[in-house]
């Protein structure tokens, strides 16, 4: 669409299919843990995540020299993402397929008993109407039966009683995950950094033009590629490395936001177009380092059926508060650019503030239980914390299926 039309109404639009793909990449995670066991969710959440960074990194590289070298001027570079695009699609219809839906064909004996008396409760519904027709007097009382009794049947329909189970699990795995700490903990920092992620890389190109004197060399491509590669070099690593995340989890969210924020703020009032692109790769290294932890944490706590549903959820309020977030500082308070940057980075440093205070309060709880500080857990142990957690919540996810 921006290679056939340059209004803004046509960018809106685009915004509008942005979104889906958003909610197209929530699927591709979706799939990859359906397709490998619980014990290498954290490894392929690196392995992913660092593939969507490399294919990030080569994408900048690749515009810096058509650019630099007068090959493709920057609406051309629009049909080299388009073909990129239609060969992802093509790739995608070659990967093995996920055997079943998760919520539409879970079949159970609780199951199979409701559907028994639901048909009980059918049959005698048939026979009172058939009682009721020998009676010409009830005519009326008759016909209006067997209305009830098709409304009945098409409530007893198959598709029906699966979309029916399918919403009750759905709520079912809402309720459980969100009423537990850890994963509401790690999805709202998920959530509201990525929701200041977007905006940064939204606005962060028209703040280098700000720093850019006529005649200099634009090195925007190169820099993308520098901070992807980088952070795909971190978040594959950071899947390989089992740190007691359950203990220094909140701190490290705290002091990496408290990072990100001051280098925002820093940034709303630098001219220096180096420091901004410094500032730019070491925000975004940091940002997808530790929201692919916050993925696999997540993980560690909710059904293996429900990936989906709360990685879906936690993007969701994500956007929804970037939305929140842009109406404020752009539509209402109409603040210039170096001022935006400034209250985003006011919005990290709080987030920060908020996740230091949580940190403290655990490990201080952690000191008073009498446990020893482990930092580092090994790939097959966790934690004292993890492993009473962890039996609880596989409990209780064995009891669902059951």
């Amino acid at each position: 669409m921006i290679i056939l039309g340059k209004t803004v109404i046509v960018f809106q639009i685009v915004e509008f299919f942005y979104g889906l793909f958003m909610s197209s990449e929530v699927a591709y995670y979706t799939y990859i843990y359906a397709k490998v066991e619980k014990k290498h969710y954290q490894e392929v959440t690196g392995h992913t995540k660092a593939a969507s960074l490399f294919g990030r990194s080569m994408s900048g590289i690749v515009a810096q020299l058509t650019a630099s070298f007068n090959l493709l001027d920057y609406h051309q570079l629009n049909y080299l993402t388009l073909s990129a695009s239609v060969l992802a699609t093509i790739w995608s219809l070659f990967l093995p397929s996920v055997s079943q839906s998760i919520y539409f064909h879970r079949t159970s004996s609780s199951d199979e008993e409701r559907d028994k008396q639901v048909d009980l409760q059918s049959v005698t519904i048939d026979h009172q109407l058939q009682y009721r027709s020998s009676s010409q007097e009830s005519l009326r009382n008759d016909e209006n039966g067997r209305a009830k009794c098709r409304c009945f049947a098409g409530f007893r329909s198959p598709l029906f009683h699966k979309i029916r189970k399918a919403y009750a699990l759905l709520w079912k795995h809402f309720v459980q995950a969100y009423t537990n700490y850890r994963v509401l903990k790690w999805s709202v920092w998920w959530a509201l950094s990525t929701c200041g992620y977007l905006q940064i890389i939204n606005f962060i190109q028209l703040l280098w033009q700000t720093a850019v004197k006529p005649g200099d060399m634009i090195y925007n491509g190169a820099v993308d590629f520098i901070y992807a590669i980088l952070g795909a070099i971190t978040v594959f690593c950071v899947g390989k490395v089992h740190l007691n995340w359950t203990l220094i989890g909140d701190v490290m969210l705290g002091i990496f936001s408290l990072l990100e924020g001051v280098i925002l703020v820093a940034a709303s009032y630098s001219y220096n177009i180096w420091f901004l692109y410094a500032g730019y790769i070491i925000f975004g290294v940091i940002y997808h380092t530790m929201v692919t932890v916050a993925s696999f944490e997540v993980a560690k706590y909710i059904s293996e059926d429900s990936y989906g549903l709360i990685f879906g959820v936690n993007m969701f309020f994500a956007l929804a508060s970037q939305s929140l977030l842009m109406l404020i500082v752009v539509n209402i308070l109409e603040l210039e650019l170096s001022r935006q940057f400034f209250v985003y980075g006011s919005y990290f440093v709080v987030l920060a503030m908020i996740y230091i205070v949580i940190g403290i309060v655990n490990l201080v709880q952690h000191r008073r239980s009498g446990e020893g500080f482990h930092f580092w857990v090994g790939s097959d142990n966790k934690s004292p914390t993890q492993n009473a957690n962890g039996s609880r919540n596989t409990t209780s996810f064995k009891s669902e299926s059951e």
